[in-house]
């Protein structure tokens, strides 16, 4: 048994550090370490446990079965130590220094953040936020996301099981950089186009982009790309189509110089959450900082003149919410 009075517990930062990022560089900058530094608590983590931890697979490393089994463990025992040295019976947002970890896309992000930062300033002027970007694998691999940060920003339908705050809804479009006036687009012209998809995996993509799917309505896809923003500047000076977030078209189609096309078909709404690990909900900070998040949310305008309630705010959802197919 490992006497606690004699251990380095700082290894656990180290050990945390290389099984998120399973790079010797990598995990040495994230905690502010040199790479020689950090390469010599690995020989030491691998002395105490009597493993390799990291193999190497081809160029890059993978995680040994005993690794896979303490990413968890360790991630879980220094978020309860950083939260046992920074209890606090109340929250000041006003004085805090606490930095707050959100995983989000960019169209997320480009509508909230304008409102968001302003808050923050105004009552938070030393809290810090750290934006991550969302990806398929952390969707897929969402209890160990939700795990390692304070707020996912994703909508209904990928996921259900986790405690979350509904933040605004959006609608589909489409874009294209054809000179043409803003209409509504045909199902055959639907079918006979060339597209611009996110990701371009079927099982990556979004709740609206797999229904066109299943429709067979967009199979011609020539261009992927990774984030949203991408999307109507991959099909500027073309006839693609991209079907993108009406509230990102309108913010972006001057600027791309591309048109909006009103959709033939009738697609899912896009109903924009906050989620977070159940382990997180009584957190009086983490209580503050989904607050903020949806204060900000409440004050962004409708997409459409006909839209009379795209901006709310909801309770929180502390159990699981239906799955939208």
């Amino acid at each position: 048994m490992v006497n606690l009075l004699t251990a380095d517990l700082n290894l656990l930062v180290a050990l945390d550090a290389l099984l998120i990022e399973r790079n010797v560089t990598r995990a040495g900058a994230r905690i502010g370490i040199s790479q020689p530094a950090m390469s010599s608590s690995l020989q030491r983590l691998r002395r105490q446990f009597d493993d390799e931890l990291l193999t190497r697979v081809g160029s890059a490393y993978e995680l040994t079965p005993l690794a896979q089994v303490l990413k968890e463990d360790v991630g879980e025992i220094l978020r309860m130590v950083e939260r046992t040295f920074d209890a606090q019976a109340v929250f000041d947002p006003a004085s805090s220094t606490r930095s707050f970890r959100v995983i989000t896309s960019d169209y997320c992000l480009t509508a909230l953040s304008g409102k968001l930062m302003s808050l923050l300033q105004e009552e938070a002027p030393g809290v810090q936020v750290h934006f991550d970007a969302v990806t398929p694998l952390a969707v897929d691999r969402i209890k160990e996301t939700l795990q390692n940060a304070d707020l996912m920003l994703i909508p209904k339908g990928h996921f259900s099981g986790f405690p979350h705050t509904e933040l605004f809804t959006d609608n589909w479009v489409c874009v294209t950089g054809a000179d043409s006036r803003e209409r509504t687009l045909t199902i055959e012209e639907m079918r006979d186009a060339r597209w611009a998809r996110l990701f371009g995996a079927e099982v990556a993509s979004t709740l609206a982009d797999r229904k066109v799917y299943d429709l067979q309505l967009g199979e011609r896809t020539d261009v992927i790309v990774d984030t949203f923003l991408m999307l109507p500047f991959a099909v500027a000076g073309t006839d693609r189509l991209a079907l993108v977030q009406e509230r990102l078209a309108r913010m972006l189609a001057a600027v791309a110089g591309v048109r909006i096309l009103q959709l033939p078909i009738s697609l899912p709404t896009l109903v924009e959450c906050a989620w977070w690990h159940p382990s997180k909900s009584g957190d009086p900070g983490h209580q503050w900082f989904r607050r903020l998040v949806a204060r900000a949310a409440a004050e962004l305008e409708p997409v459409s003149p006909e839209s009379t309630s795209t901006s709310r705010v909801a309770a929180d959802h502390t159990a699981a919410g239906p799955q939208v197919a």
